[in-house]
């Protein structure tokens, strides 16, 4: 008999790996978004901006969005980060640092002398969160609050270019800078339960504390500030107040972060209102 024809049985090609995602240069702090957008929005609100306020706020955003890549370069995200990163880390801080010097300069030159005064704020806060960052210390409550502040001095700037009476563009500054320390509070609370699994719970102290910013507000308010400072910085500081004293469940993280957004939505409302 014709011998059958032998038809060779090959093995299923394995399926090709999925190539790795790339890494994302945009900043991964989705609060720092929120600390970073509600000042700006604020200032560019309370007054009527024109193109110095414009490219100071695209300075701003541009400098802001360069942080990721420079934590590459820095090493602050690890080594095999710099090792597959690093070049395209550093292609997106060259070209983001060229824009953020190009719309900084054409807006400090069309700015008026007091928004130029206000910007050594957020530059000397940016020197200081630089040492925090290369210390590895921005995490900590007085690191974060210190972030939070140098976020919101930079609407201050914008504020005052836009045309923004002084006691307005500082009222906002400083409603923001009281507002996101309330918050930061609560959210170190919450991270300090989850972490150590209820062993330690500084939510009375730092109820306290986010208590004296509330009164802070008062204060300055009384002072002479206008009265929106104080009403905007309470919706914040109430809401810490709650969160640091009532032990919520770490499955309801999204909520409590979506309240927070809600207070400052109603932060923002008030100080727009109070000081348009």
């Amino acid at each position: 008999m014709p011998s059958q024809p032998i038809i060779a049985r090959q093995a299923p090609e394995a399926p090709a790996a999925a190539p790795a995602k790339r890494r994302s240069m945009l900043p991964h702090e989705h609060g720092a978004w929120g600390q970073l957008a509600m000042p700006l929005l604020t200032a560019l609100a309370i007054a009527r901006p024109g193109a110095a306020a414009w490219l100071l706020t695209a300075a701003v955003v541009l400098a802001f969005v360069a942080h990721e890549p420079l934590l590459i370069v820095l090493g602050q995200r690890g080594r095999r980060a710099v090792a597959e990163d690093g070049a395209r880390a550093r292609r997106w801080l060259a070209a983001l640092g060229a824009l953020t010097a190009a719309t900084g300069l054409a807006g400090i030159a069309l700015a008026p002398p007091a928004a130029r005064l206000a910007l050594l704020l957020p530059a000397a806060l940016a020197v200081v969160v630089g040492v925090l960052v290369w210390r590895r210390l921005e995490k900590t409550v007085a690191g974060e609050i210190t972030v939070a502040a140098a976020l919101a001095s930079a609407g201050y700037a914008v504020a005052l270019a836009a045309g923004a009476e002084h006691p307005a563009a500082l009222a906002a500054l400083l409603a923001w800078i009281l507002a996101f320390g309330a918050a930061t509070l609560a959210v170190q609370v919450i991270l300090v339960r989850v972490r150590s699994k209820g062993a330690a719970d500084p939510g009375r102290r730092h109820a306290v504390l986010a208590g004296l910013l509330a009164v802070a507000a008062v204060a300055l308010s009384a002072a002479g500030l206008p009265g929106a400072l104080a009403l905007a910085t309470l919706p914040t500081a109430l809401f810490s107040i709650v969160v640091c004293l009532v032990r919520v469940s770490p499955k309801r993280l999204r909520e409590l972060g979506w309240a927070l957004v809600g207070s400052s939505a109603v932060t923002l409302v008030i100080l727009v209102v109070g000081l348009r």
